[in-house]
Order: C-alpha cells, then structure tokens, then sequence
C-alpha cells in the first residue's frame, strides 16, 4: 500500500514539467540533470526514487532550483507566480497529530548491515502516528526521514530502520537532527498527516 502510494506520488510528478520562480515559469530540473552529480548513472534518487530523466517528487530534498541552482526546496526564489493564499488551519485532527509529535523520543542507534540507519523510537503521546519526520544533513542536502512509526503504539518503544540517503552520503556525513514543528504552511512535508492504511 506504501509502495503504490508512492508510485503514485512518482506518476504525478511526471506531469508537472513546469515551476514558477520569482514569477517565472521554467522547466523543472530531471534527476540526472542536476550541476551536483547524485549518481544518477548507478541508481534512483535517494530521496524521492525516480529514475534518471525523470522529475522529482514534490518536496524532494535533490531537486535543484531551476532558476537559483540551489536546493528548491530551501532556496530563496518565490514559489508562485502570485501572491499565495492563506495556508487553511489544521484541523482537529491535524492540531491532534501535531501535539502527539511533541510526545515521540528517537535516538539514532547506528547502521544495519545493509546501510540503513536505526532508530529507537518511543512513543509517549496518546495516539498511533503512521510516521514521524526527522531531519537529515550531509555535506550537499538538507532533507528529512520520514520513520515508519506505524506499529509503535502509545506508551511503547520500538526500531525503525530507514535507508536516510546512504546511497548519497557516507556514516560519518549524516548528521540527524529534530525537525521543526508542522504548521499550516508546512504540513505537506510532514508525512504524519498522511491517513493510515487499513
């Protein structure tokens, strides 16, 4: 379910060639296409998964600013070509979500043998979380994790492994930090707020 959500994510993508940048429309930069070279040639985007030639995922932390060269996602360059409507308030179930993310420890605990990093995980809010989003730097990106906390219950602890970009950085480059805290305007880059499969 996970999978075809996110192969979803990937198809869609493909049909937005386009972004606006300090009211300027201009063609997206395909993965492999990029002035850093991720490796395009040898495997998937670390990030996001398309294959080389095609558009990254929304929010995707490789995806380069086609009009700044820098990381699209943190560059400076307005996002639209006009003045963007008010982000709408959370919901009482989101404002739910965002306060349970308050009450969930994690501690980075090493590598497994094939490269992903572990985490310990405690969850003392009062509710199941399908993820919880966690900050990841190197020396070239700014991104996120998105652990799968989806069979940690209240009051419980448990190990999540997450690949965090090892195809694009070394065990000694990745440095894990806590994301800040969702707000309307941001909610899209928290996968928390994604509705969990039954």
């Amino acid at each position: 379910m996970e999978k075809d959500l996110w192969l979803g994510k990937i198809s869609a993508a493909q049909r937005k060639a386009t972004c606006w940048r300090d009211g300027k429309e201009f063609e997206r930069v395909p993965y492999g296409k990029e002035s850093s070279d991720w490796g395009a040639e040898q495997r998937p985007c670390g990030d996001c998964s398309v294959a080389k030639g095609q558009y990254h995922v929304p929010g995707c932390d490789v995806e380069q600013c086609p009009a700044c060269g820098g990381q699209i996602i943190t560059c400076d360059c307005s996002s639209s070509k006009k003045p963007k409507k008010p982000a709408k308030p959370f919901s009482k179930r989101e404002l739910a979500i965002v306060e349970a993310r308050k009450h969930f420890r994690w501690r980075h605990m090493g590598y497994a043998d094939n490269g992903d990093a572990l985490f310990e995980v405690s969850n003392g809010s009062a509710m199941l979380l399908p993820y919880l989003s966690i900050g990841v730097k190197g020396p070239r990106l700014i991104g996120g994790a998105w652990l799968n906390v989806s069979t940690i219950g209240p009051g419980q602890v448990g190990t999540v492994q997450h690949q965090c970009y090892k195809d694009l950085m070394t065990r000694e480059e990745h440095e894990f930090f806590n994301a800040e805290e969702p707000t309307p305007e941001t909610r899209d880059r928290f996968w928390e707020f994604e509705r969990m499969s039954k």
